[in-house]
């Protein structure tokens, strides 16, 4: 959409241009001061550049239009917003009592109070929406208590933000928390509070991050996909002769990878596992038809680190003999040797 708006919006040659054009990914609010007809002509025009980009439009009604979560209302001089939500919006939010942490929790709250204080113009219009979020909170289970001391605390913290903001500066936390490195696991109530302040003196972030559930392992809707199809993976390919393994990962679908693994062994690049291997055993093939998978992993850091977890299982050493990479991949600690074992049992009968 970038390259629409620059091309098609705010080229010299178009002479349909709005006051203000602002975009919210395909979501765009404009103001506009030419004719209606001059705008039907502005909006034919966008929609007859591409068929696949295709516009549609909802006008100001008595002076109001809502766009993204503001309502927004125009007045003689000026415009008044506040929050909007949809009608069929249920009001649920995540459960007090739900297996979360308590900081999420609040922070769920503490998040809509900001937009409150953040979107509504008038008065009447924020102690509205404030009411409407303790009545919404407390149904949801939060302690009545904790959920009025939030909303007051917020007055003191939200005014000092908005004097900031006129003096153009900007809101610094009193205490700037920095971390070097982020621990992602499953939240476990009582046990992750502890962890965390541990990590914290560490300089170690502890983030949670959903686990496998019942409906995980009971429930298989996802078509099943063709091996080449299969991306974010890390993968094993043996010599066909003398079944030495190449561990790899990649984010790519696995036919592109297998393309270029092709590829640099056709441009002979000495830097490719493969062909080392090929030129320095002549006779010698690789089986890309029997390619395994051993792991699945969208984030590249983690996908980098279990790489290097396989490649240390199979080969402890800092030499590597019984493999066909050229590197040991990522840098990891000396604590994962602890696990080899198991992983070596794990992928046995992938591997071998």
């Amino acid at each position: 959409m970038n390259w629409f708006e620059k091309t098609f919006v705010f080229n010299e040659g178009n002479k349909f241009k709005p006051i203000l054009w602002k975009r919210m990914r395909d979501d765009i609010f404009i103001i506009w001061d030419q004719s209606d007809r001059e705008f039907d002509c502005f909006f034919w025009y966008l929609n007859g550049i591409n068929p696949q980009i295709q516009l549609t439009i909802e006008k100001e009604n008595d002076g109001n239009l809502s766009f993204l979560d503001i309502d927004i209302w125009r007045k003689k001089d000026n415009l008044i917003t506040k929050v909007y939500r949809k009608p069929t919006h249920t009001q649920k939010y995540i459960h007090w009592r739900s297996n979360h942490p308590k900081n999420l929790l609040l922070g769920v709250l503490k998040g809509l109070i900001h937009r409150a204080h953040s979107l509504c113009d008038l008065e009447k219009d924020l102690l509205d929406e404030l009411d409407l979020l303790k009545d919404v909170f407390i149904t949801n289970g939060y302690p009545e208590d904790l959920v009025k001391k939030t909303i007051k605390k917020s007055w003191e913290k939200e005014t000092l933000r908005a004097l900031v903001d006129d003096l153009n500066g900007d809101v610094k936390a009193a205490k700037e928390e920095k971390y070097f490195d982020v621990l992602h696991v499953p939240y476990v109530h009582g046990f992750s509070e502890g962890l965390q302040k541990k990590l914290k003196d560490l300089e170690i972030g502890l983030v949670p991050k959903k686990g496998r559930t019942l409906f995980d392992h009971l429930c298989q809707l996802k078509q099943k996909k063709e091996k080449d199809q299969m991306k974010n993976v890390v993968y094993a390919v043996k010599c066909q002769t003398c079944t030495t393994p190449y561990i790899g990962e990649t984010s790519q679908h696995w036919s592109d990878r297998k393309y270029q693994h092709k590829n640099d062994i056709k441009n002979k690049k000495e830097t490719n596992g493969f062909y080392q291997h090929l030129k320095n055993h002549k006779g010698h093939d690789i089986d890309w038809d029997d390619a395994q998978f051993l792991d699945h992993e969208k984030h590249w850091l983690g996908r980098k680190i279990k790489e290097s977890v396989y490649i240390n299982a199979l080969n402890p050493t800092r030499d590597i003999k019984n493999l066909l990479n050229i590197e040991k991949g990522y840098k990891i600690d000396d604590c994962w040797s602890f696990f080899n074992d198991e992983i070596r049992k794990r992928i046995s009968g992938k591997i071998t």
